[in-house]
């Protein structure tokens, strides 16, 4: 009796079809449900990083009026490497770098001193939000 359980689940070298069959169903599924949480998710993270370099581009604004007096500031923006090229007394404290990708008209950010719409970034995963002239968020869509 014991050699005869041996010899068979020696003889046993391969998965069935079925058994594979069963896996890559469960693979399917798992994998079905994971890609509407992996969109979300990077949306959601486009988003809170639009948020971040909306405060820091109007934090930035702020340190060029006071320190030229001017009244609003147009900066470059280049959507592949997210350099924001400006007049020398706009400073980012971090670098003058926000994230690539955002769609913005004529790849500029123009943001005027006192007004309640300065400035939109927009991104692709992210949507759109518009910030005041110190980097407060005043709108989504």
């Amino acid at each position: 009796m014991r050699h005869h359980l041996r010899s068979r689940l020696q003889a046993r070298k391969a998965f069935t079809l079925v058994e594979i069959l069963i896996v890559v169903v469960l693979l399917g599924v798992i994998v079905a449900a994971a890609v509407p949480a992996i969109s979300q998710y990077k949306a959601a993270q486009a988003q809170t990083v639009m948020i971040n370099d909306g405060q820091r581009l109007g934090a930035a604004a702020q340190g060029y009026f006071a320190e030229t007096l001017e009244r609003a500031v147009t900066v470059k923006y280049n959507p592949a490497t997210g350099a924001i090229g400006a007049p020398a007394a706009f400073r980012m404290q971090d670098g003058n770098r926000i994230a690539p990708d955002y769609v913005l008209p004529g790849n500029e950010i123009r943001i005027t001193f006192d007004t309640k719409e300065a400035f939109t970034l927009k991104h692709p995963e992210g949507g759109s939000y518009t910030f005041s002239d110190k980097g407060d968020l005043s709108r989504s869509e």
